[in-house]
């Protein structure tokens, strides 16, 4: 139990409905309805009782809200101490891939809110089945996953099962990012077999919610001989800086973050597969404003990056 499931409660109750309540919190109403039977299960009492007109408080119900009622009370109190009188808060939160062109466009959005208001907002990079549940139990507002294309049917699914809606994104080849010093550097497309003698560098974290395999670093015609597992994206490109001769797959990039870290992207030409980033949501959520502005940064920044490749440097 979290103090978001208070909060559930305490609008279910407000509403004297569980469709109603969710409209109002942005999310849809089977997860909400599965939330508050968690919780219930958790409690070991039952909150509401349910019927086609919508729902009442049981006995129980009605002292467990009085005391999430007083919880939600004292934390706003404590917030309120806090926070300048009259500020708008700017709150956005999203969890993703790692992926520089999302993280250049949450840079570009970041930048562009107005700094004589609250700003919180909350970004983090993590696998797709982390993602998937940390939309669900409401940790994160929105998320982007994204998986092998050979997959999209049994992701499809797995989000209808959750309640989820989602949103294409974009599709793409993964391409092999290495140093401007690497050995291979100069070449304008590769084979698998040309990074077999090389340095993997792969996200160690990556799954799949029905498979085993990962979803994440294209498999190759052979395993790479040397592989080093890494767990944050600021680490990789040190990484690739000063192992020259090291590489791994990744989502087209920007050309800004490629010549900052002096860092280039080849295509390969037997990748065989094809991957797609989806935004994933709670079914019935209305985007806020801050969400539409993130998104229209993140659409400018995947078609700046879509019109570079092919060019000299990718």
């Amino acid at each position: 139990m979290n103090t978001q499931h208070l909060r559930y409660a305490v609008e279910v109750e407000r509403t004297g409905s569980i469709r109603q309540a969710a409209e109002n919190l942005y999310m849809g109403q089977p997860n909400l309805s599965k939330a508050i039977r968690e919780l219930e299960s958790n409690l070991g009492v039952t909150l509401f009782k349910r019927s086609p007109r919508g729902v009442t408080i049981t006995p129980d119900g009605a002292v467990f809200l009085r005391y999430a009622r007083a919880i939600l009370d004292k934390m706003d109190e404590v917030e309120a101490l806090y926070r300048p009188q009259n500020a708008r808060r700017q709150r956005f939160s999203i969890a993703v891939p790692r992926a520089s062109y999302i993280a250049l466009a949450f840079a570009r959005f970041a930048a562009a809110l107005d700094l004589a208001e609250e700003i919180d907002l909350n970004y983090k990079e993590t696998n797709s089945l982390r993602t998937i549940h940390s939309v669900l139990d409401g940790e994160y507002s929105l998320g982007i996953i994204r998986f092998q294309e050979s997959f999209a049917q049994g992701f499809w699914q797995y989000l209808r099962d959750k309640g989820m809606a989602h949103e294409e994104l974009w599709s793409f080849e993964y391409v092999a990012l290495m140093s401007a010093q690497h050995p291979l550097a100069g070449a304008e497309t590769l084979r698998h077999r040309d990074l077999r003698e090389h340095v993997e560098l792969v996200h160690g974290d990556l799954s799949v919610p029905f498979l085993s395999d990962e979803d994440g670093a294209p498999p190759a015609a052979s395993p790479a001989k040397r592989q080093i597992r890494v767990y944050e994206r600021g680490g990789q490109f040190d990484l690739l800086v000063h192992i020259p001769s090291s590489y791994m797959w990744v989502s087209p990039m920007p050309q800004e973050i490629l010549k900052r870290h002096g860092l280039v992207q080849r295509p390969c030409a037997d990748m065989r597969q094809h991957y797609k980033d989806v935004l994933v949501y709670p079914e019935g959520r209305r985007f806020s404003e801050m969400d539409k502005a993130f998104l229209a940064q993140l659409h400018r920044v995947r078609d700046e990056v879509s019109g570079f490749l092919g060019q000299d440097g990718v």
